[in-house]
């Protein structure tokens, strides 16, 4: 790997007239490290609501955005000149520069829509008229304003903590009563389910685009060196796993079909043992411990959790993690891991929480692990790939034999009972996943009866075509066939992880190896390696659906 194309002294800036394409290309990465980093300075404070000189961090990355374009232009006419790894990262930054400077260009973090204004007829009548970005915004917006704003019982609670209720009450009835609470969520996006819903108007104009072959999971496919239809069989392989393993089981025993209030109850069991052990405070213990016995120390990798609600820190609608700086290598050759942050709201503990910031965390490793030129410094180009990435250990936290070394004096619980918790999980993102399929194959087709057949046939969940519980996922409105990706990185991690554990040996106990190993194996590469041709050298073969069957198996009734 070069790692001094980039570095440049102080004699060969931008304006002199001695250099080189490559000189040139070299100042450009600088520029373009520089923009960045600017970029996500400000995004990351727009995001946190901090610090109160956010319109200086605008100021700084409007200045290195131009500075950065007017060294493209210069160096465009010299293209040919370069050499081919030199011509990827021209294009590299072009694509980056394209994604990342671009108007509405940000982190999801849902616009400022008054809650109010979201139970106004007219005005969602207006936005379905006028369709696309219009509508889109007011769809997250709405989304993340009810979210936040659950009346339930005299009190307003956020969508998270509605999913932890129905995991934590004993009672049927009032978990139907909480599950119910969840309805204004759906009703803002699918209206009334019928042909003026805001989302069957938002899915027209995706359907569109997929069928110009610019979908999420055709993209995905070309980064991993499959096809789309490899994709929806893993994803109908992820279903039928389950529901060999978990319905047909329960169904032959009698059981009648789960009601879809009781699936978070039914999924919950593991979490309600733990829950004594791990209050908030001891969350965040536990992330750090693991990642200190895997050789990733958090505070020498710099990074940043931003989890805590508060005022004047805009809803987030989604726990997400995103370069709060780049990585790079500094003049001296060590290498900086950038500013990785981690931005949610955790405010109850529990496993749930838990299992949700291991995976950011993940994410944040990820970001800090990447030792490529500052035109590659970038996620994957597979979003399934970067989200099976984060899996990486958080799917450790299933394991009976990692609740007993991480999470003292908790009871035991048996593997198939607490791999169904966690793999309940998994197959709903691949239920969801397998809707907007479907949904984007027909538009003109009932999303609650596809998703009531879906659920019906693999979950065994009783069906409620009345109901449009299947829109309390953000990710469906803002990003569509986002979902898939969960779905495709629940394949590619299970992959994974079981060719390091074959190299490695099992890490649950501990390996202060294992991260430099995935760093160098995985994490390292950015843009600079495609994810088909990493994935092929840890693999050996390109990815296969047979791994996770294989865990889900294992939680078999």
């Amino acid at each position: 790997m070069r790692v001094a194309t980039w570095q440049h002294g102080p004699d060969d800036g931008p304006c002199d007239a001695r250099m080189t394409a490559p000189n040139l290309l070299a100042a450009l990465e600088a520029a373009y490290l520089a923009a960045r980093d600017a970029r996500d300075r400000l995004d990351v404070a727009r995001a946190s609501g901090e610090p109160p000189d956010a319109d200086a961090f605008e100021a700084d990355a409007a200045a290195t955005e131009a500075a950065l374009r007017a060294q493209l232009e210069r160096l465009s006419p010299d293209r040919q000149s370069l050499s081919p790894d030199d011509r990827l990262a021209l294009d590299a930054i072009g694509i980056g520069m394209e994604r990342a400077f671009a108007d509405g260009a940000g982190l999801p973090v849902a616009p400022a829509i008054d809650r109010a204004a979201c139970d106004d007829p007219a005005a969602w009548e207006a936005a379905i008229e006028r369709g696309g970005d219009e509508l889109q915004q007011r769809l997250e917006g709405c989304y993340g304003a009810v979210a936040d704003d659950l009346p339930l019982d005299g009190a307003s609670l956020t969508r998270p903590r509605i999913l932890g209720r129905l995991a934590a009450e004993p009672s049927a009835i009032t978990r139907r009563h909480v599950f119910l609470a969840l309805e204004p969520l759906w009703r803002v996006v699918d209206g009334d389910a019928g042909e003026r819903s805001p989302y069957r108007a938002m899915l027209a104009r995706s359907a569109a685009e997929w069928r110009r072959g610019r979908s999420p999971i055709a993209a995905n496919a070309d980064a991993l060196g499959v096809t789309v239809e490899d994709i929806e069989r893993w994803v109908l392989a992820t279903l039928g796993a389950w529901r060999d393993a978990v319905a047909v089981p329960a169904a032959r025993a009698g059981d009648p079909p789960i009601e879809p209030w009781d699936w978070w109850w039914l999924a919950g069991a593991t979490d309600r043992a733990m829950a004594a052990a791990l209050p908030l405070e001891r969350v965040f213990e536990v992330n750090r411990e693991v990642y200190a016995a895997l050789g990733a120390d958090l505070d020498a990798l710099g990074i940043r959790l931003d989890t805590q609600p508060r005022p004047g820190r805009p809803a987030v609608p989604v726990a997400f993690t995103t370069f709060g700086g780049r990585p790079h290598q500094s003049r001296d050759g060590s290498w900086s891991p950038g500013a990785p942050t981690v931005l949610a709201s955790y405010v109850d503990g529990g496993l749930g929480e838990l299992t949700e910031l291991v995976h950011e965390t993940g994410h944040a490793i990820h970001i800090a692990g990447i030792r490529s030129r500052p035109a590659f410094a970038d996620w994957p180009a597979s979003d399934a790939l970067t989200e099976a990435l984060a899996e990486l250990v958080a799917l450790d936290i299933a394991e009976p034999t990692w609740q007993a070394r991480w999470l003292a004096g908790t009871p035991a619980i048996r593997v198939a009972d607490s791999l169904r918790c966690r793999y309940a999980d998994v197959v709903l993102d691949a239920a969801w996943a397998l809707l907007e399929i479907r949904l984007h194959a027909d538009p003109t087709r009932r999303a609650n009866d596809v998703w009531t057949e879906i659920t019906s046939a693999y979950l065994g969940i009783a069906p409620h075509p009345e109901w449009s519980w299947w829109a309390i996922r953000g990710q469906l409105v803002q990003e569509p066939g986002y979902m898939a990706n969960y779905a495709i990185g629940a394949v590619l991690v299970a992959d994974l992880r079981a060719a390091i554990r074959a190299v490695r040996g099992d890490w649950i106990n501990g390996d202060p190896g294992w991260y430099e190993w995935v760093c160098d194996h995985v994490y390292r590469y950015g843009l600079e390696r495609s994810p088909a041709r990493m994935l092929r050298d840890v693999l050996g073969r390109p990815p296969a659906a047979d791994a996770l069957r294989f865990e889900i198996a294992r939680a078999k009734r």
